[in-house]
């Protein structure tokens, strides 16, 4: 364990300097970049900082809003990504902001990290949030019969599973998951270049895979971990699942993940809205660097299917 310890933080110093994009074998941007116009936003975006959610380990959480709004507002669920060891809701601040300029209410979490944390610690604590942000969601005038999950890389796996076990009752059950809201509250998920299938992501090649799930499993190899089809999102697809947001950078190891998660979508009609890429050798979190086009593109598109599913 000390051993895994020491290399998780190795890890998580690569994975989150600002100079890891020099390096030509990362397969993440790591260009954190806000929008060209994100003065703007800093003016126009009332931000809470660091509400305690619960009592577990790590429970905070941002709110952000529009400055003017006039009335309740869909709120958005955001978790970040980071391997299940890494990252934080403050590596998330900028685009959270740029989502709520768009006028939503914007929940970005923390949450407790693994190994410290295994599975299904994370989900557990996303449906703390959702049980503390209907209490007082009257204080920030958000309106939770309109709720969208929102996650990139390890926080889409994250906020796919929640979708989840929120609509899919065996799922629920096989978890011991109650979940804090109802099923069709949720009008959407938005996933950035996540993983959904345990069978098949290690053949993906994406870097140090095994040391992430092996340290959110508590297991080596990930796969022999008991409850591991329980991460696969691929398996636990029912009709009742919300409509789909789904992009992926093409140079993103995790591309064939996000197409067998259409695939499964589109096996049970649930409505997915995707924007794929060729020939532009986009890396993984692509989307971060919003002074790109593709970003901008994957950042209108996202509020497009937002809008269409809220308004």
């Amino acid at each position: 364990m000390t051993v895994l310890l020491v290399t998780l933080t190795i890890l998580e110093n690569f994975i989150f300097s600002e100079d890891a994009s020099a390096n030509p074998d990362s397969q993440g941007t790591a260009i954190y970049s806000p929008p060209p116009y994100f003065l703007e936003i800093q003016e126009e975006v009332t931000v809470v900082k660091d509400l305690v959610y619960s009592d577990s380990d790590h429970a905070r959480l941002d709110i952000y809003r529009p400055a003017d709004m006039t009335e309740n507002l869909p709120l958005v669920l955001w978790i970040h990504g980071g391997g299940y060891v890494g990252g934080s809701k403050d590596t998330r601040q900028d685009y959270a902001m740029a989502l709520a300029h768009e006028g939503y209410v914007v929940a970005n979490i923390d949450y407790a990290l693994a190994p410290e944390q295994l599975y299904p610690g994370p989900i557990f604590q996303a449906n703390e949030a959702l049980a503390f942000l209907e209490q007082y969601a009257h204080l920030y005038r958000a309106d939770f019969s309109h709720i969208f999950f929102g996650g990139d890389s390890a926080g889409a796996q994250i906020a796919s599973h929640l979708a989840a076990a929120v609509s899919n009752e065996e799922l629920a059950t096989d978890m011991e998951f109650l979940p804090a809201i109802a099923a069709d509250n949720v009008r959407g998920v938005l996933l950035m270049c996540g993983l959904y299938n345990m069978d098949t992501v290690r053949a993906t090649g994406f870097q140090n895979i095994d040391t992430f799930l092996s340290a959110y499993t508590g297991t080596v190899p990930f796969e022999s971990f008991e409850h591991i089809d329980q991460l696969s999102t691929v398996q636990h697809i029912t009709e009742d699942y919300p409509p789909a947001f789904i992009t992926v950078g093409d140079a993103d190891p995790f591309v064939s993940q996000s197409k067998e998660l259409v695939a499964a979508l589109e096996a049970e009609n649930v409505a997915v809205d995707t924007l794929f890429f060729n020939g532009k050798g986009l890396l993984h979190e692509y989307q971060y660097s919003l002074h790109t086009e593709e970003a901008q593109l994957a950042f209108e598109w996202m509020i497009a299917f937002m809008d269409a599913n809220s308004r």
